[in-house]
């Protein structure tokens, strides 16, 4: 988390900002190309705050996840003309060019929207995140703590489902079968240890919070979220770039 980019020296809602700057344009580009080339400039981004190693197993992730969604979908889109088919002949598996093009693009928009969680969360520790949200937009303390406690525990839970595999393949558990019941079934050795650790850690953090009087009156941070002109300087480039790109893309 500690680091000296200039990505982690912006406030968080600076961050924020660029976030949703991307996901606008990935909403506003009609075409693949375009979001090709949004979601490397968020690679970019991770590259020049010194975070893409660290990023890339949730990358990786992300891009699994966007194939099996496209794969879902492309079947199911009959307009347009067929441009290939599974089973010659039969019908079966058809994928036209409207379905091909549509799902590309679908899959390219998640994947470049969702690409800017990882750069967030690795560049801003979740107490700087919370003081932002709560001083800054005014959300319930609750709230935000909620919102970036579920953020935070992601990398915690693949960080325990990596050893969960790695114990069940230590006893020679066969997780990697070719008959598609079967793996699914395979599934729930994991599924549960995972669902086990995950209600041990909630409670456990739930009594910590209970120690600690969480709720019991007013709150006071121990450091104030402020504004450089470094952060003016990125929000208004974001905006501006984001406004100029939305009006040539609707040209």
């Amino acid at each position: 988390m500690p680091g000296k980019s200039f990505l982690h020296k912006l406030n968080p809602l600076t961050k924020v900002v660029w976030s949703l700057a991307v996901i606008t344009l990935a909403f506003v580009y009609q075409e693949p190309l375009p979001i090709l080339s949004l979601w490397a400039s968020v690679l970019a981004v991770a590259l020049i705050g010194k975070v893409l190693r660290e990023i890339l197993p949730a990358i990786r992730g992300l891009i699994i996840f966007a194939a099996i969604f496209f794969l879902f979908q492309v079947f199911l889109i009959d307009e347009g003309q067929v441009v290939f088919t599974l089973v010659p002949g039969t019908g079966i598996g058809r994928i036209t060019d409207v379905g091909l093009k549509a799902c590309t693009m679908l899959a390219l928009r998640m994947l470049a929207m969702t690409s800017t969680i990882p750069v967030l969360l690795a560049t801003t520790p979740p107490k700087d995140m919370i003081v932002a949200f709560v001083e800054k937009l005014k959300v319930p303390y609750v709230y935000a703590l909620m919102l970036v406690t579920s953020l935070r525990f992601i990398p915690t839970l693949q960080e325990e489902l990596s050893l969960v595999i790695q114990a069940q393949r230590a006893w020679a558990y066969d997780l990697e079968g070719r008959n598609i019941i079967k793996r699914f079934l395979a599934l729930i050795p994991l599924a549960l240890p995972l669902l086990l650790m995950s209600v041990q850690r909630a409670r456990t953090m739930a009594i910590s919070m209970e120690t600690r009087a969480f709720g019991a009156g007013p709150r006071t941070s121990l450091h104030t979220s402020t504004f450089q002109l470094l952060d003016i300087g990125v929000i208004s480039s974001c905006l501006l770039l984001t406004a100029v790109l939305a009006v040539v893309s609707l040209r």
